[in-house]
């Protein structure tokens, strides 16, 4: 069906075709809402992708994002507590965090794990920034709250052992994180728990 439509449309179809969870019928179906609600929707949705382009960019202090280019809201914020550092695997897991209200630190988002299959290494990891982070902030406990996947555990595992010799408190996200869990789409009763239990490893 995809032929006989212009290709313009066929364009903004693949486009939309590679965004996460998004297939091809999916794809279609927003293409052709965007189309039917006319140029002004398309117009909007246009304007709102550019400012995004132009304005948003990853905060330099924890590679969340950030407006402008300067600093995220959180690490801007002076009521975070800056003594305790939740490391993140994606910038998708900080919000279902925030809204357990159980954690009032700051951040680092690390964007990938480590993975020899895929060629994902430390060095990837931006590692020495977290350690300056850690040493210049004055940092007592790093929360590891990455996935309980198999590339999530060895990056804790890795980090743990990193950490530790900077002297500080290690702990794990632990009860109601199911295995194979990814944290983004936890509920905020489950991150709750998982912040209380959290244990030192």
């Amino acid at each position: 069906m995809a032929d006989i439509l212009p290709k313009p449309l066929q364009r903004l179809i693949l486009v939309l075709a590679k965004l996460p969870g998004v297939g091809s019928r999916t794809a279609m179906r927003y293409a052709l809402h965007l189309v039917r609600e006319g140029s002004d929707r398309l117009e909007e949705l246009s304007a709102a992708l550019d400012e995004t382009r132009r304005e948003v960019s990853l905060c330099p202090s924890c590679f969340g994002m950030s407006e402008g280019g300067g600093l995220c809201p959180i690490c801007a914020s002076p009521e975070r507590r800056g003594e305790t550092l939740c490391v993140v695997e994606g910038i998708g897991d900080m919000p279902p965090i925030e809204s357990a209200a159980q954690y009032a630190g700051r951040y680092f988002v690390l964007h990938k794990l480590l993975s020899p299959l895929k060629g994902v290494g430390p060095q990837e990891l931006h590692l020495d920034r977290l350690l300056d982070t850690v040493r210049d902030h004055g940092i007592a406990e790093v929360v590891l709250a990455t996935p309980l996947t198999t590339d999530g555990e060895a990056t804790a595992t890795y980090l743990s052992r990193l950490l530790t010799q900077e002297g500080v408190r290690v702990t794990r996200l632990a009860a109601g994180v199911p295995v194979g869990g990814a944290i983004e789409y936890l509920d905020r009763l489950t991150l709750s728990r998982a912040f209380q239990d959290r244990k030192e490893l």
